[in-house]
């Protein structure tokens, strides 16, 4: 389904859009649905041909479907176009329905979130006896990252529980995201339905919620399943890692679980709340993140991504705005276009989406950093509207990942050019501090140290380092 457009609106929107200035959504036009959703997709239609978003979109706005598009393509070959019905991988996503399972379980008093997960004979080592199922919840068990260098299957993960001598903390005293909790839900579901974990996932959520065309791990060669692709246009490797239980679904499957998980038809509203509990305020809940105000829930947002897929689910309840994003060609913009989005629907200013400077620039910067920062410079001369440009953390990010290769040389160049950039800026020189202190220059990590402390007296991580250099 796509949402007819006035043609002429979206004309002078798209050529009043070339720039990044704001964007009022009442200039010059009456404030209708219709024009604001000629804006939206004016929004995307820029977004794509920058090269921010390939992929599908969903919004529903009072319980009611009003715009869903697809942009771009199923592949790196640009041979086919995605389409409504396209699946996408959703990342993190899917681990809602594990979280959801549990709930349902425990509302037939299958089980109780306090249960220690040595009840439910998973032949696990002691530690199963300190650790509850809301732990498991909550990334709360003390439970390691996956060992995903290892592993290739449920069999290589259950493997490694069972030979985890200790937790990284005892339960519930700290917080750590790892799939192993994840792993363990649906174990536990499995033993307390006496059904495989995709098989009870598609009687009791993905049937009821109506959802349709949503594939339980569905094969490479699935013709519904779009391939992800980076930047230079080379699709993603297929994964040998065969972890199962994961959802795929299309924009309109997203629409109709979070109709199903909003509405009481699968868990109640306590089990919902439940499920938004986390162990501090920023952390991530089993549903991603919650925002209450009065005790209300007002806003569900949840991201997911694999290598470069990436998908937001955005839910306004105060609003009754529901935003649904999912490309098979990362970007890291789905939050700016969700917000560009709420605002256009709320009457406010909003910014089109930039191309990542960062996403751009790396590969020839890992490759010659000198070549890198000449088509940084480029870019900046010849698109200044295109890339962001405005965000320290583009630069900031190739900088670390060149310190993760061990390329510090480069990295201090990086650094230089952020600085360079950002001369009032208290982090730039904090990152080309800890670049200089890694290569061995104690003396310009603590000149830049403290130029860092002197921008920003907040700044923990530059007083501690002066101190560490100054006690030597």
């Amino acid at each position: 389904m796509k949402i007819p457009i006035l043609f002429l609106t979206v004309v002078l929107f798209c050529t009043a859009c070339q720039n990044n200035k704001e964007h009022k959504v009442n200039e010059g036009t009456e404030n209708t649905q219709d024009n604001q959703l000629a804006m939206v997709d004016s929004l995307m239609s820029l977004s794509a041909k920058r090269g921010v978003f390939n992929g599908n979109i969903l919004i529903a706005k009072n319980n009611e479907l009003i715009y869903q598009n697809e942009f771009g393509y199923t592949d790196a070959s640009k041979s086919k176009k995605n389409h409504s019905n396209s699946l996408f991988n959703i990342g993190s996503i899917a681990k809602e329905f594990n979280a959801v399972g549990i709930m349902i379980l425990a509302e037939k008093k299958l089980l109780t979130l306090d249960d220690k997960i040595s009840k439910f004979g998973l032949d696990l080592p002691q530690w199963a006896d300190s650790v509850s199922v809301r732990n498991l919840l909550q990334y709360t068990s003390g439970l390691p990252r996956v060992n995903w260098r290892n592993i290739k299957s449920d069999e290589d993960i259950y493997s490694d529980l069972k030979n985890i001598k200790h937790l990284n903390f005892e339960a519930g005293t700290n917080y750590l995201y790892s799939n192993n909790n994840i792993f363990l839900q649906r174990r536990i579901i499995e033993k307390v339905s006496k059904m495989t974990f995709n098989a009870f996932l598609q009687k009791h959520i993905l049937t009821p919620s109506g959802m349709e065309d949503a594939l339980i791990d569905p094969s490479p060669e699935s013709t519904q399943l779009v391939t992800a692709f980076n930047n230079e246009y080379v699709n993603d490797e297929p994964s040998e890692v065969k972890i199962s239980g994961w959802v795929n679904p299309t924009t309109k499957d997203m629409y109709k679980w979070l109709t199903s998980l909003h509405s009481g038809k699968l868990i109640s509203r306590e089990s919902l709340m439940t499920l938004f509990e986390s162990h501090s305020e920023n952390t991530e809940s089993a549903l991603g993140h919650g925002i209450f105000e009065n005790n209300e829930l007002v806003v569900h947002r949840h991201q997911g991504s694999h290598f470069n897929y990436e998908s937001l689910i955005y839910y306004n309840l105060k609003e009754d705005l529901m935003v649904i994003l999912m490309t098979n060609n990362k970007n890291f913009q789905l939050d700016n276009i969700a917000k560009a989005i709420e605002n256009i629907s709320a009457k406010k200013p909003f910014s089109v989406p930039q191309k990542s400077v960062y996403l751009t620039i790396r590969e020839k910067c890992y490759e010659n950093v000198e070549a890198g920062i000449d088509y940084y410079k480029t870019l900046k001369k010849d698109f200044p509207d295109t890339y962001n440009f405005s965000d320290e953390n583009e630069l900031n990010r190739v900088g670390y990942k060149l310190i993760g290769k061990e390329q510090l040389e480069d990295a201090i160049k990086i650094f230089q050019l952020l600085v360079s950039e950002f001369p009032n800026s208290a982090n730039p020189y904090d990152s080309i501090g800890e670049a200089y202190y890694l290569n061995g220059n104690t003396e310009l990590a603590l000149v830049n140290f403290k130029k860092s402390l002197e921008l920003n007296p907040a700044n923990a991580n530059a007083k501690k380092m002066i101190a560490e250099i100054e006690s030597k």
